[in-house]
């Protein structure tokens, strides 16, 4: 099982195999930005909490292992 810790978009596209700037987009989906803000994302957030993480690992399918 997964242990999910804060990280930032940068470490988490890293993880994902893709650029930072691609995650963004992914997320900029309105169904996305509301279920990030309701885990405590704010605008120009710096780290994701990990439940942040957490879903975006899930919704994308990113092995972070």
């Amino acid at each position: 099982m997964t242990k999910y810790k804060a990280m930032s978009y940068s470490e988490l596209a890293e993880h994902a195999g893709i650029n930072r700037r691609t995650l963004y987009r992914w997320l900029q989906d309105p169904m996305h930005r509301r279920k990030l803000r309701t885990l405590g994302v704010v605008p120009k957030a710096k780290a994701l909490p990990p439940a942040a993480v957490k879903y975006i690992c899930q919704s994308f399918e990113i092995d972070i292992e």
